[in-house]
């Protein structure tokens, strides 16, 4: 038996995704310090070495081990954050230019 689609059920739009996944990237650029005019130009690797850039920590410290342990939860949550929504983007444009 077949499942009958209802006036309610909405189909998926490439270009919806696509629209709403760049909105995600962009708000991590902005966070990062990146303009609007930089967007189109900036690679996955400017994303990553900006966040390690700012966000160092150093490793095998003695003082202050919570700020640094907070640093680099920071700089962790980030890099995958801009990695998933790099990711994301990409597979929506697939979508967007394969409809």
């Amino acid at each position: 038996m077949k499942a009958k689609r209802t006036m309610n059920q909405r189909k998926y739009d490439p270009s919806a995704d696509l629209s709403f996944r760049s909105c995600n990237l962009a708000s991590l650029l902005y966070i990062l310090g990146f303009k609007r005019e930089e967007f189109e130009t900036i690679t996955i690797d400017d994303a990553i070495n900006a966040i390690r850039n700012r966000y160092v920590y150093k490793h095998d410290i003695s003082l202050n081990v919570a700020a640094q342990e907070y640093i680099k939860k920071q700089s962790i949550v980030l890099s995958r954050s801009v990695r998933r929504a790099w990711f994301d983007v990409q597979v929506a444009n697939y979508e967007a230019i394969n409809e």
